[in-house]
């Protein structure tokens, strides 16, 4: 394999962006949404999100999904204005945060179906 054929730092961050976009999807939007949207509906669960619990309080759990593809729009533009090689940064955080949101919400599933 010659040196051409190694990808550039750049090429690789690019491939890591994309894998942080889904995994950033599936769990900061997707995920957080069926965890809460399920474990709304076990007696005794509720959501500690102040402004979230309200809003699905008022509006149903519909304003949940618009507030979601209001956040990820924003932190797109985010994104997309931020220089390499520190935007890698937006997907990478709102991954994270999904990830430890959905298992937040798993885990208090959990404990309510003990009780």
């Amino acid at each position: 394999m010659g040196r051409s054929e190694i990808p550039g730092s750049v090429e690789r961050l690019q491939f890591a962006e994309t894998r942080l976009w889904a995994v950033a999807v599936a769990f900061f939007g997707i995920g957080d949404i069926v965890t809460t949207t399920v474990g709304l509906s076990i007696a005794g669960v509720y959501e500690a999100g102040v402004v979230t619990g309200f809003l699905v309080e008022q509006y149903g759990l519909f304003s949940m999904v618009a507030v979601k593809l209001a956040l990820l729009a924003v932190f797109y533009l985010l994104w997309r204005s931020t220089p390499r090689p520190h935007r890698v940064g937006v997907p990478l955080g709102l991954a994270l945060l999904g990830v430890i949101v959905v298992w937040w919400n798993l885990s208090v599933k959990v404990a309510a179906l003990h009780l």
